[in-house]
């Protein structure tokens, strides 16, 4: 047993080291930097919950470990250390999954290093680095304003996206054979999603079903992988109820709002931030269109994507949780699989992937951009440390 535990560390030491950073990560933020996260908020809702004797109410799960690891303590300083190593775990499970996954499609070195690149792949803000030559003055942000595929301050979304990739990957395994048990899965992960946070599940809830009908037709298949969908759609009903319609409500509601859509105002403040957030998917998809639109795992976050964009930009609360932003998530989530997807593609498919003449060039120009884009998350995460800003 103990040379069995001996032979798992050893494997893992690259999976301890990222949890050994993430935990140093995380409680700077939560106990240096403090009020200018959301972990510190996060935790303060765990023990209001707890408090207010609503345990499972809204999207409770990360907030009833909180308070189960603390045995139903209440205390502040035990609640928030807890958070801190619930969301370090849940960045080292994302660091594993994800070399996994590559393990499977490329060698164990290639894999790490794809999984590194994919906790801190970020966007270029190029009106932040352009302000020094006086062009873009009031751009004094690198986070606001962009659709970025990794955050560092929100509490949820990191503990969401442990499941939120295992449900896409058992998903996309679903394109090419079906299979009753990985359905099985993907309704307790996805439900799990959906109780954490039910970003995710705003953009698979219409993706997924588009790719298993083009699949499988109107087969049994089809209407199986449905289940998924139904049971978390009532995670999602039973959190709508408890937030909006409970004895607590504080007179918020959501609205539908594509009035804006229609303005130039909109565009005119939108496009520029678009462009750059988009503009390593769209090189890639320049170099790559011609074969990945025979990929339905192409479609899959194409959809995504574009819903999450949509949703964000229609959807709206009002009343006082009108500020905290709570459909923006699923766009980020979803460029987050945007990004695994062309680093994906360009790794294991390589020259491939693009006629022979050209294949390595664009290759490498992919990983050139992707590797800046990489940079410059830890650029940004370091801008956050230093300044306990995360705008």
């Amino acid at each position: 047993m103990i040379e069995r535990i001996r032979r798992i560390l050893k494997g893992n030491i690259d999976a301890i080291c990222v949890f050994v950073f993430m935990l140093c990560v995380f409680s700077y933020i939560m106990f240096v930097i403090k009020e200018e996260s959301d972990l510190m908020a996060h935790a303060a809702i765990a023990k209001e919950m707890l408090e207010e004797h609503r345990l499972f109410t809204t999207n409770f799960l990360m907030y009833f470990l909180v308070n189960l690891l603390t045995l139903f303590s209440g205390a502040d300083d035990m609640m928030r250390i807890v958070l801190v190593l619930l969301i370090s775990l849940a960045n080292t499970a994302k660091y594993i999954l994800v070399r996994e996954a590559f393990s499977e499609w490329t060698s164990v070195r290639t894999a790490k290093w794809a999984s590194i690149a994919m906790l801190f792949v970020y966007v270029i803000p190029l009106m932040y680095f352009l302000k020094p030559l006086g062009i873009f003055l009031s751009a004094d942000n690198m986070y606001t304003g962009y659709y970025v595929p990794n955050v560092w301050h929100n509490s949820t979304i990191l503990c969401m996206m442990p499941f939120a990739i295992t449900c896409y990957l058992l998903s996309v395994k679903q394109f090419s054979e079906y299979s009753v048990k990985r359905n099985w899965l993907i309704m307790i992960l996805l439900s799990l999603s959906v109780l954490i946070k039910p970003s995710f599940f705003f953009v698979y809830v219409f993706a997924f079903p588009i790719i298993m009908l083009n699949k499988y037709g109107l087969h049994k298949e089809f209407f199986h992988s449905l289940l998924p969908l139904f049971v978390g759609g009532v995670c999602l009903a039973f959190e709508y109820v408890t937030i909006y319609y409970n004895g607590g409500n504080d007179n918020s509601s959501v609205v539908i709002d594509i009035v804006q859509l229609f303005t130039s105002g909109f565009w005119k403040s939108h496009i520029l931030y678009l462009t750059v957030s988009l503009s390593l998917p769209i090189l890639f998809l320049c170099l790559y269109g011609r074969t990945i639109v025979q990929d339905r795992e192409f479609w899959f976050v194409l959809i995504m994507i574009i819903c999450g964009l949509g949703m964000m930009w229609c959807f709206k609360e009002t009343g006082p949780r009108a500020t905290h932003g709570n459909f923006n998530w699923q766009a980020i989530a979803a460029m987050w699989f945007v990004y695994f997807y062309i680093l994906k593609t360009v790794i294991t498919g390589g020259e491939e992937s693009v006629s022979a003449d050209r294949g390595g060039y664009s290759r490498f120009a992919i990983l050139l951009a992707f590797g800046l884009h990489v940079l410059m998350g830890v650029v940004y995460l370091g801008k956050f440390i230093i300044t306990h800003n995360f705008g």
